[in-house]
């Protein structure tokens, strides 16, 4: 199936989660590898020119080197030649919680092992070794992808999770990219708080989803920051993980602000439930099932096609298809 010069095709995943903790109380994801091995077979097969992975493509419980390298090796062995791109996630860092090294190393992990240097994206002018957020630009349409990271540690919900110049540079290509006329697309691995798509807006089942304060009352300013450019770009479409949940609870698109599309886990996922009366995960995460996007890039429009990957069936009913509109700059 070939790529036509009118359209270009897009894979997204999210969660991929190489576990190699070998059989430790931590580990959950025992099908991370083969989903992923599956995954870049369909992806393959589908003649995707571009693969996102919208974060946590490691679990990273007892230090995450030698699952960056099982990651890389299953990227080469799969023989996909296309682009990928990976955002920063809040695993990418989770080592750094239990005092193994600290979340500066953990960039500079996730920059060296993602190649980022290496590849033709635009990063900013004083970027160093661990700066993880960047943009891309494809060459067919011009639409610009900008990857944002979790660059402040593994707990979400309890910090601010964006740096001063992330956040600047952010809003300065933000703007800039819409005074040219790109289609934009955001990705980032979490969701914020009640806010819609992989977190019931009203009343969110999942916990570890972005906060703008705490509950003492402590404004995180830059999360706010990033809650301002999802409203504030209506054209754009987010794209983020992190709950893991499944396509089957229906939380997978909402126009709130942006278009929001969340993505399930490719590792494994977890099922909503009620706990008091209340929407809440079940944690656990099951391996029936490993879900994502393939999607067609047309100049007119987006396709957002469910699919399985680890069974290769499509889900009709969870194909979203997002209309071009000229970008506005509010």
């Amino acid at each position: 199936m070939q790529t036509s010069t009118s359209a270009y095709r897009l894979a997204v995943l999210s969660d991929i989660h190489i576990d190699l903790e070998s059989g430790g109380k931590n580990t959950y994801f025992i099908h991370a590898e083969r989903n992923l091995r599956r995954a870049l077979e369909v992806i393959r097969a589908y003649d995707c020119s571009l693969l996102i992975s919208a974060g946590d493509q490691v679990t990273n419980a007892t230090g995450a080197e030698e699952e960056w390298r099982r990651y890389r090796q299953i990227l080469t062995e799969s023989g996909y030649t296309g682009q990928v791109l990976e955002a920063m996630g809040n695993h990418e860092s989770r080592y750094a919680q239990y005092g193994g090294c600290t979340i500066e190393d953990c960039r500079r992990e996730f920059v060296r092992f993602t190649r980022l240097a290496e590849k033709p994206v635009l990063r900013p002018k004083d970027a160093g070794d661990g700066t993880a957020y960047y943009a891309y630009l494809d060459d067919h349409f011009g639409d610009a992808f900008l990857f944002l990271a979790l660059e402040n540690g593994c707990n979400t919900n309890q910090i601010d999770n964006f740096s001063d110049e992330q956040m600047d540079w952010a809003e300065e290509l933000l703007a800039r990219y819409t005074r040219e006329g790109r289609r934009i697309f955001l990705i980032q691995h979490a969701p914020l708080y009640g806010d819609g798509v992989g977190d019931n807006r009203g009343e969110p089942a999942y916990e570890g989803s972005i906060r703008l304060s705490d509950a003492k009352g402590r404004v995180f300013k830059n999360n706010r920051r990033f809650h301002r450019l999802t409203r504030q770009y209506p054209e754009m479409i987010r794209l983020s993980g992190h709950t893991h949940v499944d396509f089957r609870d229906k939380v997978n698109y909402r126009r709130n602000g942006c278009h929001r599309l969340h993505i399930p886990s490719l590792a494994g996922s977890t099922r909503l439930t009620k706990r008091d009366g209340k929407p809440t995960l079940d944690r656990t995460f099951y391996g029936d099932a490993a879900q994502g996007y393939l999607a067609e890039v047309e100049e007119a429009r987006v396709i957002f096609r469910g699919i399985d990957f680890l069974h290769r069936r499509f889900y009709p009913e969870f194909t979203y298809t997002i209309e071009r509109k000229q970008n506005h700059l509010y």
